[in-house]
Formats: structure tokens, sequence, C-alpha cells
């Protein structure tokens, strides 16, 4: 038994193993093989590798990217084509699920390369294979599809605000994925989006306000309206992952309904004036304050 650890095992030798192994992994995930890895089974192929890599004549370098090419292959294969032709929820259900499979995929053969993150990745600087996963799925799956995937998520956060039934959690696994994706050397895919959904939702309020409620409305009638939509978003905004993302929202709506418009209130003040209850809810949402006793002051206002 000592003469055989102590015999030099050729990359060949060593590649027909990892990749009957690999074989088998892909049929288990796909559902065709029932029959997992023991904890012995895989200790084999760990074993097989780790001599590969710390043997005289060793082949990190091969293995290394044997782990790549595994991931890369698996996207094209099983990934991109249950994507390709899927617009709206339909896409952000196969979004999800194939990343979850992928995942699960990748994780399950790591399991065979791990001691490569151990030294020869960090001594060469290389990505970590632990972190190859959301790297590949990001530049491969998010960076070619990012625009159909943000532009369905966008339509379902338009479709709730407009009082449509949603799926919540859809929408919140979409934008954790985002996050999960981001990091070193990536895109950070939820920062994108996020900028996406402020201008949305800034062009929506905006719309909203000139078109429909200013020139309409009492201003008694508008500030009621105002109040109302902030209560609404910021219970919506709840689904967000990054807690930030919901100041941020809130600020570009009390900038659109309400600062931006704070010269008209005074013209519309100097006609009407000001009910005390109204006046409440500017401090309460812009920290404006319209001086009824004046001509025409709007405080703290600035028009961007």
């Amino acid at each position: 038994m000592k003469s055989e650890m102590n015999t030099p095992l050729t990359l060949e030798e060593g590649l027909k193993k990892i990749e009957d192994a690999i074989a088998r992994k892909r049929l288990i995930s796909d559902a065709q093989c029932v029959t997992p890895f023991t904890t012995a089974e895989n200790m084999l192929i760990y074993d097989c590798v780790y001599k590969l890599c710390t043997q005289k004549r060793n082949y990190a370098e091969h293995i290394y990217e044997k782990y790549v090419s595994c991931l890369e292959e698996r996207i094209m294969e099983k990934v991109i084509p249950r994507l390709l032709g899927k617009h709206g929820v339909a896409l952000l259900k196969e979004v999800t699920q194939s990343w979850s499979e992928f995942k699960a995929f990748a994780d399950s053969i790591y399991k065979f390369f791990e001691f490569l993150d151990r030294f020869y990745a960090p001594r060469k600087g290389l990505l970590l294979l632990a972190d190859a996963p959301k790297h590949y799925y990001g530049n491969q799956v998010c960076e070619r599809l990012y625009g159909k995937i943000q532009e369905a998520a966008i339509s379902l956060i338009i479709e709730d605000r407009e009082g449509k039934d949603i799926d919540q959690n859809l929408l919140k696994a979409v934008l954790c994925l985002f996050i999960g994706l981001g990091g070193k050397g990536t895109t950070n895919y939820y920062e994108k989006f996020e900028q996406i959904m402020l201008a949305e939702t800034a062009a929506y309020y905006s719309e909203l306000s000139m078109e429909w409620w200013f020139w309409r409305d009492s201003l008694t009638s508008y500030l009621r309206k105002v109040d109302w939509c902030l209560v609404q978003e910021e219970a919506r905004a709840e689904v967000y992952p990054c807690k930030t993302t919901k100041t941020k929202l809130l600020e570009v709506m009390k900038y659109i309904l309400l600062e931006r418009n704070a010269k008209r209130w005074a013209q519309k003040q100097k006609a009407n004036g000001v009910a005390a209850e109204d006046q409440e809810l500017l401090s309460k949402y812009a920290s404006l304050s319209l001086d009824i006793g004046s001509s025409a002051s709007v405080a703290t206002a600035t028009d961007h």
C-alpha cells in the first residue's frame, strides 16, 4: 500500500477518475442517478486531486482549469438554453431556479477540488474556486441577460404599485441573487438595478404629480395623495434586501412630489392658504414650511 501511495499518478489517469466522478455528479444533479456519493467515494476523488497537485510533477494548473471548464460547460449546456426565449415572470423563475440548481451542482463537485483553494489559487492570485460559481454565473448569465431580468423585475414593481397581485418572494429572490452575484471583480448587479428602479420611480411620480394631481387638485387633496403614496411605497420597499434602498426611494419621492413643486405650492398657498393638518404633512415628509403669514415663502426647498 505504501508503494502505491508513492507511485506518481499520471495526468491522464487522474483526469479519468475525476471526469468519471463529475459525470456521475451530473447525472445526480439531473435526477438521472439516485445513488449519492458516499463519504469514502468523495474522499477517493479528493485524494486523487491532492496527489496530482502535490507530487513532484504536479498538475495543479490543469486541475484548476478542469473545475472552471466544468462550470462553464454546465452553464452553456444546462442554464443558458432554459433561459433563452423566456420573458417576465417566467424568466425570473427560471433564473432563480437555474442558479439554485447550478450552485448545488458546483458545490457538489467543489468537494473534489477544495484543496486547490488552500494553496494553489491564493499563491497564484487566482479566483478562489469557492467563488467561481457566482463569478461565472454572473459573467455568462447575468451579463448576457441582465437587461431582460432587470426589466422583468421592474415590471413586477410597477404591477405591485398599480395594485396587482405579484409574487413578492420571487422578486425578493431575484434581488437577493443580484446581491449574491456581486463581489470583487464582478458587476454590482443590485446597484445597477437600484439606479434604474429609482429613475423609474422618479419618472412615474413626476408624471403623476405634474399631469394628474397638481393642476387639477387642491393643495389639500394633493398633499393627502402624496401622504398615501409615501406610506404605500414605504410598505412595498420592505421587499428590498438592502435597507438603504428604502431610504433612497423615499428621498426620491419626497423630492419629486414635494420639494420640486414647492414654488408652485407657494402660489396656491397665496390664493388658498394651507390647513394646519396639511402643514403637518409637509413637515413630516419634506421638512418644508409654507409660511401662511407671508406672501409666498418656502423654507429649505431646493430646485435641483
